[in-house]
This record gives C-alpha cells, structure tokens and sequence, in this order.
C-alpha cells in the first residue's frame, strides 16, 4: 500500500528513519517511551523498525518524515502483534489527513493480525484519542508501568473489530 494518501505519503520503514524522527518526536512520545523504557528515542525507534513487521513511515506533502508506525510480532501468540506508532509535531498539522488514512491503515494491519495490542501512556492523550477512533479496545488501567512505574493502558484491537 505503497504511495499516497489524503496528501500524506507512506512508505516502508528505513532505520536511517530513527535518526531523522528521534530528535523531533512529539514531547508526549519522548514522556511516553522514557517512561516505558527509559531509552533515547531514536534507539527506541531504531529498534521498533527492525523488530516490526511490517513498519511504515509517513510522510508531510512536502515529503518530510513525520512519523513512523509498525507491529512487532508478538513471540507468545501466533498472528498477534504489538502496534505502535510515534510522531513529531507535524501529526497535529495534518490531524484530518492522519485521521482519513488510519482505520485503512490499521485494518491492512489487522489483515495479518488477528489481535493488535500495546500499552499507551495514560498522559498521551492523543494517542488515547487516536486509538478510539482506529476502534481499539481500553482493556485495563495498569497503575505502575514501564521503568517509570506510571499509569497505561492495555489496549487492544481484534480482528473485525469497528473499522
């Protein structure tokens, strides 16, 4: 699914993608990834392209990465996988656009997944909001997560679940 959508551009992921996204994450997502693991973020996301199958990046327009997004295979469960997705603040720009193509999106990944799940940071309220509207599921409020111990939500999405 290759090209483009709403303006937007997709295309596969590239590691050298971490290195042009790490310095210019969203403040939400750089409090999000140090509470869960308390990495940098562009080694984080160096490592979320190479464990995900499969793993985008999206595009402005003008061509300039603005995020990346991806499902890591869940080694427990067959055909289950973790998704997640970081940004910069170009997301907020394009919010309309971001909106249009992420349940098409989200189903071409629930085509290979029959579950998609993950834990999102209960401050990242949009994350939160985008998550409701790509129909997953608010399973549970874990109270201490992550190395920060901070309160996330597991979430998740099954396959046929609200386009």
């Amino acid at each position: 699914m290759r090209g483009s959508h709403g303006g937007l551009q997709f295309r596969p992921a590239e590691l050298s993608d971490a290195t042009v996204l790490g310095p210019i994450l969203r403040s939400a997502d750089r409090l999000e990834i140090q509470a869960s693991v308390g990495r940098p973020p562009t080694d984080t996301l160096r490592e979320g392209i190479a464990s995900s199958d499969p793993c985008w990046a999206v595009l402005t327009p003008g061509g300039a990465l603005m995020a990346l997004f991806g499902v890591v295979p869940d080694a427990g469960a067959t055909r289950s996988g973790m998704i997640w997705l970081l940004g910069s603040d170009e997301l907020a720009k394009h919010q309309f656009a971001v909106l249009r193509s992420s349940r098409l999106w989200v189903a071409r990944l629930q085509e290979q997944y029959d579950q998609l799940w993950n834990y999102v940071d209960a401050r990242n309220d949009l994350h939160l909001n985008w998550l409701r509207w790509c129909g997953f599921r608010f399973v549970e409020l874990v109270e201490c997560h992550g190395v920060e111990r901070r309160p996330f939500w597991r979430i998740e999405r099954t396959r046929g679940g609200r386009p």
